[in-house]
């Protein structure tokens, strides 16, 4: 192997430039790249990297990965850090021990690849990232025909949205059925003591806000706000950029019931001591066995916080014992992580009619590109919506969540800005009203509406008139099924508030001729 004598021999001796005894990373957090465990808490993220695992030939690669990590401590989160660490230590441990590695070769690379499934040959992407920046840093280690191989080569990245687009039912988001059973049995095991408030809260605001996991784990008490009896959370923006996780915030609106429960759970710690700079999901109270070695200072923004990965455990850990059977696995419990409501959040804003600047804008996504996804599986495997049988199926599928009222007199907000529903296309009469009072909603009034908790239909208003536009606008689309049902969860939602209004004026007519 060329130079393979030279180099083994550099890496058995100190680099030509030492380790700085202190560095910093990008959020400012001190620490030696000397030490052979690098550990540290980085907003909702905790950091060990221990390099006394490279023993043996690997124990030469200890100070070249240390120079090599440094860069990336220094300019990126943590948590890809610590991804790059794994990687690496991923590499070698797919390699034949009994072959030394001197050095880093194409050929090793390529080996790597081959024994990688199909579903991880992502990874060689990210074993990428680390060469190109451990070889353009001059550092031994790496030959310089692995950096050409790996410049040349097509990386293969991790498929985008795979587990949303094929409805994956262990890792993609939950069906209506599941949605609805897990969140009743979380409410029930709350209620018998099963589950802790903080479950019960964090399973709510999952549901609400889509975000994700290092999101809730970066809340504070004070983020949940009330005003005019009205709820809603400012959840913070992950993968900004910016100094911190709390750095900006996006505002999410709250049910009744959701906020009340939150209120109360806040109450709760008001009690014990937490105030509104306290975090909202506390160490103290998630890990119930005793909490991680204090590694925050006692100025540090996030002190008390759970990490995100502990966090995502506990709430996962107590939801198995609960969750409720799902066909999708021959009635095997629904697998619980946070990334799976995620996905659902999304799939349900874009079967509402949200476009995917919205998606994306919910989602706290910067740009379109990963948000595609939601739109092509928002469409649901069902049958075709037929009107002779569409009335019988509504009231099955429960898609409407809102609840039916007399009239404007007997809505929430009774003549307030913005609470009127119209449907122009079919008619200039209202078909009900927004409890919400359309803040800060962007979604398409009123397909959107009929499947929203907020919407209030009135019980003489042509919804008929609504149901029959958005039936031909589906036969538009009958070659396309994915497009066609785009809105079968507002067809739905239509003929169960028309069915309820058939209910209502029977009864009324009953009253009348008995």
């Amino acid at each position: 192997m060329k130079n393979s004598n030279k180099i083994n021999e550099d890496l058995s001796t100190p680099l030509a430039l030492p380790l700085p005894n202190t560095a910093f990373t990008r959020r400012g957090i001190a620490f030696n790249p000397n030490d052979d465990i690098w550990a540290w808490v980085d907003g909702p993220f905790g950091l060990r990297l221990d390099y006394r695992r490279f023993v043996g030939q690997y124990r030469f690669f200890r100070e070249p990965l240390k120079h090599a990590l440094l860069f990336f401590a220094k300019s990126s989160s943590a948590s890809h850090l610590s991804n790059l660490f794994q990687e690496f230590v991923h590499f070698l441990s797919l390699r034949d021990e009994a072959i030394p590695l001197p050095t880093i070769t194409a050929a090793d690379v390529g080996n790597y690849a081959a024994r990688l499934d199909e579903h991880e040959r992502w990874r060689v992407g990210r074993l990428n990232v680390l060469l190109q920046k451990w070889g353009a840093l001059r550092i031994p280690g790496v030959e310089p025909d692995c950096i050409k191989y790996l410049r040349e080569r097509r990386k293969p990245g991790n498929t985008k949205g795979k587990a949303v687009l094929t409805r994956d039912p262990e890792e993609g988001p939950f069906t209506e059925a599941e949605y609805t059973a897990l969140y009743k049995a979380v409410d029930a095991a709350y209620g018998t003591g099963d589950v802790p408030k903080w479950v019960a809260v964090l399973t709510r605001l999952l549901f609400a806000c889509g975000g994700r996991i290092s999101q809730y784990a970066s809340l504070k008490v004070k983020d949940l706000t009330v005003r005019d009896g009205s709820f809603a959370l400012l959840l913070p923006q992950a993968k900004t950029r910016e100094a911190h996780a709390r750095t900006s915030f996006k505002e999410f609106d709250l049910s009744p019931q959701t906020g009340r429960l939150a209120q109360e759970y806040i109450t709760d710690l008001n009690m014990l001591g937490h105030g509104d700079d306290s975090a909202l999901f506390p160490e103290s109270i998630v890990m119930m066995l005793g909490t991680s070695e204090n590694r925050r200072a006692e100025a540090d923004l996030f002190l008390g916080h759970c990490t995100s990965p502990a966090l995502s455990r506990i709430f996962s850990k107590s939801l198995h014992a609960i969750a409720p059977p799902t066909e999708r696995l021959a009635f095997s419990p629904i697998p619980v992580v946070p990334r799976r409501f995620r996905y659902t959040f999304g799939v349900r804003l874009a079967e509402e009619g949200a476009s995917k600047t919205v998606i994306a804008d919910r989602l706290g996504h910067a740009d379109l590109q990963h948000v595609g996804v939601y739109v092509q599986a928002s469409p649901k495997i069902v049958e075709n919506i037929d009107k002779a049988i569409g009335a019988q199926l509504a009231p099955l599928a429960r898609a409407f969540k809102g609840q039916l009222v007399e009239g404007e007199e007997h809505s929430t907000y009774k003549d307030a800005p913005g609470s009127r529903i119209i449907d122009f296309r079919v008619s200039k009469d209202p078909v009900g009203s927004c409890a919400g009072k359309g803040s800060g909603c962007a979604f398409n009034k009123p397909v959107a509406c009929y499947t929203c908790f907020k919407f209030e239909p009135w019980l003489n208003a042509p919804h008929q008139k609504v149901l029959l536009r958005l039936q031909v606008e589906r036969e538009k689309w009958v070659s396309d099924e994915r497009l066609a049902a785009i809105n079968d969860d507002a067809i739905l939602a239509v003929q169960e508030v028309i069915a309820e209004c058939a209910v209502v004026w029977a009864q009324r007519e009953q009253e009348t001729t008995s």
